[in-house]
């Protein structure tokens, strides 16, 4: 009987350290795997993200230098104009005019560092206000363009030199520009369109790319930022997921020493949750990088458009809309990463409140200046009933703001040519503040789920399942309340509560019928 029980225990103990091992290689397997497709996810958005950045930087500043050379010609054409009628009107010979011509410049272009003349013969150069040598600007600038005709053969048309350009187009308003190098503009017209002398006049302006270098860096930054952010989740949900196999292998000792005929089902338990863990890493790591590329994308061929319609002369009106959409899908993408970022300083306990008197007035009607434009995609309609005499809030009003941004988010992209409505109103205490919609409302089936983290509904295909996550976090820990009313059909209403002012509750509490006959 003894070696029978002695056999059965060494069975026991077989077989507790067979399933320990198999833990373990599943678990390295797993975190290798697991590693490899992070890694190559991280190298994904970084070449995508900084490609996309790229083409949108290169895109900017293109318009920006078409927009430049269009406005120095235009400035030409007007001092074109206006020195024929200054000059043209007195005895000058030609030397005295082309003094006059200089002095004249150097009042009328601020930003050029060269003001050339050119007769067909001789090109007299002169410095505008910048100490140097305008010759040696000048053929600075002719190699620069060179460099650009070796690259594009097609940039001078039927000339083949910057000399061969500036003498078959002498007697027409003519320029163009370079972002290589030091980055050139130039632009040129000719008196002959508004005397009769033919004489070429332009400007020459250098370094005109120099903002480009801190719009990379800031988009390198952001990028770097992003990747850190991912990084971090990813270490953090390794480290849940170490913490849970040691708490299964104590769990497996204590089960193996009491039922270890049953030492299979908390292995299983503890696998399931490894593999729900895994998976929810998995999938909002791909929400989030789709989530980000898709206004990467659509500041990228709004860019592209403004471009083309610049080249092809397009009106001023259309390209101011399209860099408004990218300014758009810029501010929509930094509310994406701001959710992330707040996410991260909730499960770090970094999230600090910074608590102060706050006008809910002022900092609703800021927000919704802000942001409505931005958010409301579906036409919807946007209506606030907020008394001017609510005393203020005892909140933190950067915080405060996210709560508002991420309920009007939801409300406007559940909405569609509706209303939304903002209100609030004060008892003796507290204020109650409640965003309404009129949208598609919220299935009973994920209306229990809707606080959790991750979080984003069967029925919702965009967003990071974060926001109302965020939003009860912030508004329970200044001391409120928030519940959620929804049918589906008719709409969905937000209530939250949020302590008053100091001040204004000692006020409410001691005079209560001064404060009857104002209501």
């Amino acid at each position: 009987m003894e070696k029978e029980q002695s056999k059965s225990l060494l069975l026991r103990r077989k077989l507790l350290i067979a399933l320990i091992s198999c833990l373990i290689a599943v678990l390295g397997i797993c975190t290798l795997i697991f590693n490899m497709i992070y890694q190559q996810a991280s190298v994904n958005v970084n070449l995508y993200s900084g490609a996309l950045a790229g083409q949108t930087v290169s895109a900017v500043s293109d318009a920006y230098y078409q927009q430049f050379l269009a406005a120095q010609q235009q400035y030409l054409h007007d001092f074109g104009r206006e020195m024929s009628l200054l000059l043209y009107q007195y005895d000058m010979n030609a030397a005295e005019r082309r003094e006059n011509l200089h002095d004249q410049a150097i009042t009328y272009f601020s930003s050029a560092d060269v003001f050339f003349l050119y007769d067909g013969g001789e090109l007299c150069s002169y410095q505008m206000f910048a100490d140097g040598d305008a010759e040696v600007l000048m053929q600075d600038a002719a190699a620069a363009f060179g460099q650009a005709a070796a690259e594009h053969p097609e940039y001078y048309g039927d000339q083949s030199d910057f000399a061969g350009w500036l003498d078959a187009c002498m007697e027409q308003p003519c320029g163009s520009y370079t972002k290589d190098g030091a980055g050139y503009v130039i632009a040129w017209d000719n008196l002959l369109n508004y005397s009769g002398e033919n004489l070429c006049f332009g400007v020459l302006m250098k370094n005109v790319s120099g903002w480009v270098e801190p719009l990379k860096e800031t988009a390198d930054q952001q990028t770097e930022a992003l990747l850190n952010n991912m990084d971090s989740l990813f270490r953090k949900y390794m480290y849940m997921m170490v913490i849970s196999v040691i708490c299964v292998f104590a769990l497996f000792l204590l089960i193996s020493a009491i039922l270890s005929k049953k030492i299979a089902d908390p292995v299983v338990s503890e696998h399931d949750m490894l593999v729900q863990v895994n998976e929810m890493k998995t999938t909002f790591l791909s929400d989030a990088s789709h989530e980000l590329k898709t206004p990467l994308a659509a500041m990228s061929g709004y860019a592209q458009d403004a471009e083309l319609d610049l080249m092809n002369g397009g009106e001023q009106s259309t390209v101011q809309s399209k860099l408004r959409r990218i300014s758009s899908e810029a501010n929509r993408m930094a509310l994406m990463v701001t959710q992330i970022l707040d996410a991260t300083r909730i499960e770090e306990g970094r999230m600090v409140l910074e608590k102060a008197p706050c006008d809910l007035d002022a900092l609703v009607r800021k927000t919704v200046e802000t942001y409505f434009a931005v958010l409301n995609k579906n036409n919807n309609r946007l209506i606030l009933r907020i008394p001017l005499d609510l005393p203020k809030v005892d909140a933190d009003g950067t915080r405060l703001q996210r709560v508002f941004v991420n309920l009007i988010s939801n409300a406007l992209k559940h909405t569609k040519d509706g209303t939304v409505l903002i209100k609030a109103e004060a008892d003796a205490e507290t204020v109650t503040v409640t965003v309404r919609d009129t949208g598609c409302g919220i299935s009973p089936e994920d209306l229990p789920h809707i606080w959790e983290r991750y979080y984003k509904g069967k029925h919702s295909e965009t967003g990071t399942g974060l926001g109302l996550f965020i939003v009860r976090f912030i508004v329970e820990s200044h001391g409120g309340t928030i519940n959620v009313e929804s049918e589906q059909g008719k709409g969905t209403a937000f209530t939250f509560t949020l302590p008053l002012a100091a001040e204004h509750a000692a006020d409410t509490g001691e005079n209560p019928i001064e404060q009857m006959f104002r209501q």
